[in-house]
């Protein structure tokens, strides 16, 4: 080859390879950002979403390469021996944060009648209208009554506690989220396994044996019938719901006989009275009433955004329990089984508006924080968000595009004495590392806190005095404020990041400061001192 040729061939050679880079750190997630609802309502054969693989082909492993060179280097670098933590915020690396706030309405404090002292709530609904985007509430349970109680009237009786909670959402100005469950008493069943189903009495419409119900075989039709008459009531003004999550934690899904959910798109046993149907079953049989209701009504379908599979992602403290997977982490080991939801789910679904899971820090075994340190499981909502976004979109149709949100999350520390500063720095850890993953919508619950280590946005309403500003409440309205859907939000690598935590937008910088000792943190040469567990925004 002439010499010519052979600097022309090294030329076009070095442009190959950095094309990619300039493209992937001018911003390296652009594709998988680009979220496209609207292209799950095409189906393929096995009622998966077909368009959504071809909108995001993989990048190839050399931008791949070329971004985790730059925009992932210098993390972790925890052996610095300086008693100065280094912050260095990469602007040439930056994707667009997703990130929304919600809270669901899980208890009946704020409803009518409740019994919380009236300023108390009057004092919460002013930090929802401040610091919220979504207001969440189910149809019935979490102190709400049964809208259909009685199985021999054709149709619901009573939505006047429903229509309170949703009204909620409509006077603070959030958008409102309705979740469709539970059901019914008479609509359910308990698999008890060996293909016994215990069906279900009047009186044990608020026992444990309810929540562990799923909708029988056999009446389908009758949950479907209340999705629809939920639908066409709330679609319409004033509340203009949109959106809408399907059942809770796969609740009455459990299958003793395969020690596993009952995940499929089996109908089950309709000729009796059998607990036997799958979850993506029921779930397409309710997103189909949904867009049907939403088409009935000169409602745009492409404006209804329906969720599922709202399985909780369990972790182990060790590989010695049941069916461990090969997820493994500083925080325990993540189970199998809610990963095969996941999965499933995405291929078999007829159509869907984003991703939804919850999980907890701690592990299931012991029900603590591994190592008691739980900080190191602050990440466990990004890991999520991480492990779907790596799935192959041609095999998990919507992987890559639809937007993962948080049904509910849970972060404290499970360790006695714990104070409000130390839960507020967990908590804020915990949201920036999934708004850094490319989270969207996460939905608080216990907004009053769980008691024990767990505080939540505000003191309880049920006492006069009540209903005011944890720490972590200011966090949560400045995550919003400052880093929500929209937001440039640039790469950030810190020395030792076992003791800060760093989110930086093209407005502000957040800081938290993850240990119980005063440290200084270096940002562009000027030194910043964190007192222990302190939560700081700066520009």
């Amino acid at each position: 080859m002439k010499k010519w040729s052979m600097n022309s061939f090294y030329i076009l050679s070095l442009l190959v390879l950095l094309v990619p880079l300039l493209v992937s750190c001018s911003n390296p997630f652009n594709k998988g950002s680009q979220y496209d609802a609207s292209s799950s309502n095409s189906s393929s054969k096995n009622g998966g979403n077909t368009n959504q693989g071809d909108l995001l082909p993989n990048k190839s492993a050399t931008a791949t390469a070329t971004y985790n060179a730059i925009c992932n280097a210098g993390n972790g670098q925890s052996g610095n021996s300086s008693t100065t933590i280094t912050v260095t915020i990469k602007k040439q690396c930056a994707i667009t944060s997703q990130y929304a706030s919600g809270i669901t309405l899980s208890d009946g404090s704020l409803d009518p009648g409740s019994g919380s002292d009236p300023t108390a709530v009057a004092n919460v609904k002013s930090m929802i209208q401040q610091s919220t985007k979504y207001v969440n509430t189910p149809i019935m349970g979490w102190g709400l009554p049964d809208p259909w109680p009685d199985p021999t009237t054709p149709n619901p009786t009573d939505w006047s506690a429903l229509d309170a909670r949703v009204q909620l959402a409509v006077d603070t100005g959030k958008t409102p989220i309705i979740t469709l469950a539970i059901a019914p008493w008479w609509m359910k069943g308990a698999y008890n396994g060996h293909g016994q189903t215990q069906t279900l009495t009047a009186n044990d419409e608020w026992q444990p044996i309810a929540y562990s119900s799923r909708i029988l075989d056999n009446k389908m039709d009758k949950w479907t019938h209340l999705v629809q008459a939920v639908a066409e009531r709330y679609m319409q003004p004033p509340y203009n719901v949109r959106t809408f999550q399907v059942w809770n934690e796969l609740k009455g899904y459990f299958d003793s006989d395969i020690n596993n959910y009952d995940f499929t798109t089996d109908p089950g046993q309709p000729n009796g009275a059998n607990a036997k149907n799958g979850y993506t079953y029921m779930y397409n049989q309710v997103y189909n009433t949904l867009l049907n209701t939403a088409s009935a009504q000169h409602i745009a379908t492409q404006d209804i955004k329906v969720g599922g599979p709202y399985v909780f992602t369990d972790i182990w403290s060790n590989a010695r329990q049941s069916d461990p997977s090969k997820v493994t982490t500083p925080y325990g080991i993540f189970d199998q089984r809610p990963l095969d939801v996941l999965q499933y789910w995405l291929q078999h679904k007829t159509g869907a508006g984003f991703i939804i899971f919850d999980a907890s820090l701690e592990n299931r075994d012991t029900m603590k924080v591994l190592n008691q340190n739980p900080f190191a499981a602050a990440s466990l909502f990004a890991d999520m968000v991480k492990w779907i976004r790596a799935l192959d979109p041609k095999l998990y149709p919507g992987s890559t595009t639809l937007p993962i949100n948080l049904s509910e999350w849970f972060s404290w520390t499970e360790i006695d004495g714990t104070s409000v500063d130390e839960d507020n720095a967990l908590k804020a850890s915990t949201m920036m590392q999934f708004i850094q993953a490319g989270g969207g919508t996460a939905l608080s619950w216990d907004n009053a806190g769980n008691g024990g280590s767990d505080y939540g946005l505000w003191t309880s309403t049920l006492k006069p005095g009540g209903g005011q500003a944890y720490p972590w409440y200011n966090t949560y309205k400045s995550l919003m404020d400052n880093f929500g859907a929209g937001t440039t939000i640039y790469i950030t690598s810190v020395s030792n990041p076992a003791a800060v935590t760093a989110l930086a937008s093209n407005r502000q910088l957040m800081l938290v400061n993850t240990t119980a000792n005063p440290i200084n943190v270096s940002v562009n040469g000027t030194t910043i001192p964190l007192t222990p567990y302190q939560v700081i925004i700066t520009h």
